[in-house]
C-alpha cells in the first residue's frame, strides 16, 4: 500500500480483510488468532508439542500464562514463531515486535504481501502523475518507492493486533484511549468524544510514522544519489528536497490524507461488506488497490503543492 493505511488481514486472511488498531475490534483487528479450537488441550500440551517447556519462556510470557491472558491458539502463535529461525530473531528484538507476532505469525508475510502490491500501484500512480517525465524524475521516484517500503512495513507493524502480555493498561489516560474505537466510524455506543478522540489519535500515529520513515526512505534515497554521481561523475538531473522538509510534507499527508482514507476502508469492509451473503476478498482487494493507487496520486498532487518535488 502506498500510505494506504490498510493493513491486509492478519490472520491468514483474505488481502483486505480488514485491519484495525490494537484498541477495539475493528474488521478483524484486535486479538488475532484467539478463536476457539483448542481441543480441551493444556498449557503444557500445547508446548509440549512444540518441544518447548514453560521455563523455556520469558518471565512475561510465563505470567501472561498463568494469568489467562494468552490463549492456547496465541501460545501455539508463539511455538511457530520459536522455531522459524527468521521469526525468532525478529521476536528477540523486543516485546513490541514479539506480542504482534504472538497475534500473527503471518506478519512477515503480510508485510511482503502489503509492500509488493504498494509497489506495484504506485509505480502506475507515478506513471499517471509523471507522464513523459519518468526518466527527468527517477529520483523523485526513487524517493517515492523508498517511502512507500518504509511507510508500509512501520505501518502493518504500528496498527497489526497485539497479544494482551503485558496485562491491561494501568493509568487513566492509557485505560481512556484503551476505550476508544479502532476507527471513528466504527459500529458501537462510542460517544462522538470518543470518534473524535480516535481520529485524531489515528492521524497523530499515523504523522509521526510518516515522519520516521520518510526521514528514513529520503536519508536512503539521497545516499544512494550520491553513490551514483560518485561513480559516474554526473550530477543527477533534478535536486532533492530537504530530508526536513520531505519527512514533514510526507507525515501531514499521511496525517490527513491515509488516516481518513484507511478508516473509511475498514468501516466499508466492516459494516458493508461483511453484512454481503457472498465472499468477499477480491471485492477488499479491489476497493484496498484502489486506495493504495489513490494515496500515490494525491502524495505526488500534495508533493508538489508544497514544493518538495
Amino acid at each position: 500500500m502506498f500510505v494506504s493505511g490498510g493493513a491486509v488481514a492478519l490472520d491468514g486472511g483474505d488481502i483486505g480483510g480488514g485491519g484495525g488498531g490494537g484498541r477495539s475490534d475493528s474488521g478483524g483487528g484486535g486479538r488475532g488468532d484467539r478463536g476457539d479450537g483448542d481441543d480441551g488441550r493444556t498449557v503444557e500440551q500445547v508446548l509440549a508439542r512444540s518441544g518447548l517447556s514453560r521455563d523455556e519462556l520469558p518471565l512475561d510470557v510465563q505470567a501472561a500464562i498463568a494469568a489467562g491472558r494468552l490463549s492456547l491458539a496465541e501460545l501455539r502463535n508463539y511455538a511457530r514463531v520459536l522455531q522459524n529461525p527468521a521469526l525468532r530473531a525478529l521476536a528477540s528484538t523486543g516485546a513490541f515486535l514479539r506480542d504482534r507476532l504472538i497475534a500473527s505469525p503471518h506478519l512477515a508475510t503480510v508485510i511482503g504481501v502489503e509492500t509488493g502490491v504498494g509497489l506495484c500501484t504506485t509505480m502506475i500512480a507515478e506513471a499517471s502523475a509523471r507522464a513523459g517525465r519518468l526518466l527527468a524524475e527517477a529520483d523523485f521516484i526513487l524517493c517515492d518507492l523508498a517511502l512507500v517500503v518504509a511507510t508500509n512495513i512501520a505501518l502493518v507493524v504500528a496498527l497489526s493486533p497485539a497479544a494482551a502480555v503485558g496485562g491491561a493498561p494501568t493509568g487513566a489516560l492509557r485505560r481512556a484511549l484503551a476505550k476508544l474505537p479502532a476507527g471513528f466510524l466504527q459500529a458501537g455506543p462510542f460517544t462522538p468524544t470518543q470518534r473524535l478522540g480516535c481520529y485524531l489519535m489515528n492521524a497523530a500515529q499515523f504523522g509521526s510514522i510518516g515522519v520516521a520513515s520518510a526521514t528514513l526512505g529520503a536519508t536512503a534515497t539521497k545516499s544512494l544519489v550520491a553513490a551514483r554521481e560518485k561513480l559516474t561523475g554526473q550530477r543527477p538531473d533534478v535536486q532533492l528536497a530537504p530530508i526536513k522538509s520531505t519527512a514533514l510534507a510526507y507525515g501531514s499527508f499521511v496525517a490527513v490524507s491515509s488516516a481518513t482514507r484507511y478508516q473509511l476502508v475498514n468501516a466499508i469492509e466492516s459494516s458493508v461488506f461483511s453484512r454481503l451473503p457472498m465472499p468477499t476478498g477480491a471485492l477488499s482487494t479491489v476497493l484496498r488497490t484502489g486506495n493504495n493507487y489513490i494515496g500515490g496520486f494525491t502524495w505526488i498532487l500534495w508533493a508538489r503543492f508544497l514544493g518538495v518535488q
